[in-house]
């Protein structure tokens, strides 16, 4: 194998995106705020995978290679805790650059930007460990991260060049036994010692990932007279001691403790950010967290995709490869069309913070500003974990039902994926807290008026899109959604107010109205990109087709699901014929079963996910 570590950064221009006329519609002047892609026409510049700079292209094979070549290859023996061999393979990656991604290059780091983070998360999900990748996101992300953005130099200096050589994991602790979802609960205390140069922990932490071989804890704790507060502590501190390893569904080969600080004494130096600052600090770190999520379930996506067809095609039944029968060609259809969607997600986020990081120009080198730019997206980092996790999910279970009796058996890799990607929905917050996140920040920018949803839904009925323009039927579709969800969304602001918060149904509803939209107009619009040649291919044409055909069908059950609660006062239902106008524009205009056994074809005649 012939690796090497990247010797510069990534392009600045490669986050860039399209011009305005290359893509046929009107971009917003400067990098549009968080959630606007509802109120934006559905025609937009976006970043997507077929940018990639010739160095992240040189990047992303050198990380598959070594996914093939050195995490395949020993997969087995990291389905149990191997603190020995886990720690190998860190320090080989930390060699060749890929722990240190988001490390300024002050403290010796590569500081590339969000798009190589994240595609390398998704090549090295595609050597076949979930329990090793969880090991290496925790330390990248939330165990080094808050220090990035919200150390001292001092603590930059100390700290992360051992965390960006891997010489040392990062673990991160804010859950406790009686505090998950709800972080502001903690009963971890900290108190200012008596000799006024440290602080005093007392309190236990659950589900620490990394927790039995980190060497540096971001501790969580609530600090007398101040509230939340985040500390580093270091694995050595006296009365720090970790519990036995979990016995978990999944990910079995990745460690997970209890973190017990019992008069932990950590000195005032190591307090990070300001007093009763811990809040920001967790939140932005598991915003982060959320996109490199959903970017190691796209490498997922793609491995267990690819393994479900090479069965299909070997898997011999009625004298014919199952691949052949319609049931098993409608499952891997929709695996393909759902991991298009997924990929163009992961990466139009990750080039919109991206964008706007790059238009911080002078202030790029303030952490505060980077974690303001990272937070202005987080309706979208949630967008991607959620679209990401069940994505992943939906894989996992078509690929145990392809595999069939084999599928439940541990001797064949569909029954790892299940166990493994059940975890998703549950980490970097859960999927039900994920969605609050959207619908919350929705709601927040509405009524402080950050995003005109008013004056959206006012001219909502003006916007057409010609059936003569490319993509006619699609783009229409799509605005007929997105068209549907503003005006759903501002009822519900109207009818509950700040109240919305708490009318969860209809929140997850609104929520998963947004996710389908974002996810579809993405993967459109990154076909608009490709140009025409592309457009005019068959097998495009079937898979932009099949896109919005999901898209419609979502569309469709959501509203109908709405429609009662949302326009039964009589002044809204005065718009149920507008919205019964747009649900019907809805259908479908061609065969989708054609478009599946097309779709189908073109990867058996790969033998792979190709796009």
């Amino acid at each position: 194998m012939t690796t090497s570590k990247p010797k510069t950064k990534a392009d600045p221009k490669m986050s860039k995106p399209p011009s305005e006329s290359s893509m046929g519609g009107v971009a917003p002047e400067g990098p549009p705020r968080g959630g606007a892609f509802l109120l934006d026409p559905v025609v937009q510049p976006i970043f997507t995978r077929e940018q990639f700079s010739d160095e992240q292209q040189e990047i992303e094979r050198m990380v598959r290679e070594f996914g093939a070549e050195r995490i395949y290859e020993v997969k087995d023996d990291l389905a149990t805790p191997n603190g020995e061999l886990t720690m190998e393979l860190m320090r080989e990656v930390g060699e060749l650059g890929l722990t240190s991604i988001d490390i300024p290059e002050e403290y010796g780091g590569m500081e590339l930007d969000k798009a190589t983070s994240a595609l390398v998360v998704e090549a090295l999900t595609m050597g076949g460990s979930a329990s090793w990748v969880v090991t290496f996101s925790c330390h990248v992300g939330i165990g080094t991260l808050p220090i990035v953005y919200t150390g001292t130099d001092d603590q930059k200096k100390r700290y992360l060049p051992k965390l960006g050589s891997a010489e040392w994991l990062g673990a991160y602790a804010l859950t406790e036994p009686d505090s998950g979802s709800d972080a502001a609960a903690l009963k971890t205390t900290a108190k200012p010692a008596e000799d006024g140069k440290s602080f005093v922990l007392n309190g236990t932490k659950m589900w620490i990932t990394n927790g039995a071989w980190a060497d540096l804890f971001v501790v969580f704790a609530n600090l007398e007279g101040a509230g939340v507060t985040a500390f580093l502590v270091e694995r050595g501190t006296e009365n720090l001691s970790t519990g036995a390893e979990e016995h978990k569904l999944g990910i079995k080969g990745s460690s997970t403790v209890m973190l017990n600080l019992d008069g932990v004494v950590v000195p005032k130096e190591n307090l990070l950010g300001e007093p009763g600052g811990g809040m920001p600090i967790a939140l932005n770190a598991l915003n982060i967290g959320r996109f490199k999520l959903g970017a190691a379930d796209l490498g997922g996506a793609k491995l267990v995709l690819n393994q479900a067809t090479q069965y299909a095609l070997e898997r011999l039944q009625f004298g014919q490869p199952i691949a052949y029968f319609e049931a098993i060609r409608k499952k891997l259809a929709s695996m393909v069309v759902r991991t298009y969607m997924l990929d163009s997600v992961i990466y139009r986020t990750v080039g919109l913070m991206d964008q706007r990081i790059s238009a911080l120009g002078d202030k790029k080198s303030d952490p505060n500003e980077i974690m303001k730019a990272l937070e202005e997206y987080a309706i979208e980092a949630s967008i991607s974990k959620v679209f990401g996790s069940e994505t992943m999910a939906y894989h996992a279970d078509e690929g145990v039902q392809i595999y069939g009796g084999y599928g439940f058996s541990e001797d064949y890799p569909m029954a790892g994926a299940y166990r493994d990607t059940r975890i998703d929905r549950i980490f970097e917050g859960t999927n039900e807290i994920n969605r609050m996140v959207i619908y919350g920040y929705y709601l927040r920018k509405a009524l402080m008026e950050e995003l005109p949803l008013r004056d959206a839904v006012r001219s909502w009925e003006a916007s057409q899109i010609s059936k003569e323009a490319a993509l006619g039927w699609e783009l229409d579709v799509l605005d007929s959604g997105r068209r549907l969800t503003t005006k759903c969304l501002f009822e519900a602001i109207s009818l509950y107010g700040q109240d919305l918060r708490n009318a969860q149904i209809v929140g997850e509803d609104l929520a998963d109205l947004a996710i389908n939209y974002f996810a579809a107009s993405a993967a459109i619009n990154r076909m608009l990109q490709l140009g025409d040649e592309v457009l005019a291919d068959t097998t495009f044409q079937a898979l932009r087709r099949l896109v919005v055909a999901f898209y419609a069908e979502n569309v469709w059950s959501l509203v109908y699901r709405l429609r009662p609660t949302l326009f039964a006062s009589p002044t809204t239902s005065r718009a149920l014929p507008v919205i019964d106008r747009e649900l019907a524009r809805l259908h479908l205009p061609f065969d989708p079963v054609q478009d599946i056994h097309t779709l189908t074809d073109d990867l058996y005649d790969h033998g792979t996910y190709r796009f």
